[in-house]
């Protein structure tokens, strides 16, 4: 599998933000996004209905067993399923939840244009990303339980978004010292961020790159169905 990845420049977004992004007409299947994507604020899109049904239903057995997980769990909510748990139980990753992301009020007609800026998740690590080359996507680092994990949401071209949320073992959270800022006065240890979301993103990409492919085949960005 191939990961295509791009880093952000900031300064360059900032000039970017009111120029017409660059990118391919909406295709089925979803055409190869421009690299260049990454430095607009503003982004090409589609308007198709979301792939993920919030079960573990969609995901290939063999699928799960070539990423070296031992098993999946559909996640409960008070309403029924909100996504799905893959269990690694490995030194270096615990589980994979894959979650929806849905647009927080009637006035915001899409979720991942705000993930794209930086106004919804986490603003102490923000990385724009071309996932598999067909999928905007954005790291952020966030803390469940208190620890760190790499989290990754993709856009689907739909006004939902499929999260990826990375859950590494109590042990190797703790190896990279403190960096929930909220338990150190909110100051940020960018170093130790910068290391962490390094280490451990690459494993939650290549996860979301396979997943993908049973949750929404031949899908991207711009994809139209």
């Amino acid at each position: 599998m191939k990961i295509r990845l791009a880093a952000v420049a900031v300064a360059l977004a900032a000039l970017a933000g009111c120029s017409t992004p660059p990118g391919p007409a909406p295709a089925s299947p979803a055409p190869v996004l421009p690299e260049d994507a990454i430095a607009y604020d503003d982004l090409l899109s589609a308007d198709r209905e979301f792939p993920f049904d919030n079960t573990c239903d969609q995901l290939d057995p063999g699928t799960v067993d070539e990423l070296g997980a031992r098993d999946v769990q559909v996640l409960q909510g008070i309403a029924g399923p909100v996504g799905c748990a893959v269990e690694f139980g490995t030194a270096e990753l615990d589980e994979l939840w894959i979650e929806t992301r849905s647009p927080p009020n009637p006035s915001e007609p899409r979720y991942f244009p705000l993930v794209w800026n930086g106004e919804a998740g986490s603003t102490t690590y923000h990385r724009r990303l071309l996932l598999d080359g067909r999928y905007y996507a954005v790291e952020t680092i966030d803390f469940y339980g208190g620890q760190p994990g790499c989290y990754v949401t993709v856009d689907t071209g739909s006004p939902d978004a499929v999260q990826f949320r990375g859950i590494v073992p109590e042990a190797l959270a703790a190896s990279y010292g403190e960096l929930n800022s909220s338990f150190t006065n909110y100051t940020v240890d960018h170093a130790g961020t910068e290391k962490f979301m390094k280490d451990n993103c690459p494993a939650v990409e290549k996860a979301a790159i396979a997943l993908l492919g049973d949750i929404d085949p031949g899908g991207g960005s711009l994809a139209t169905s």
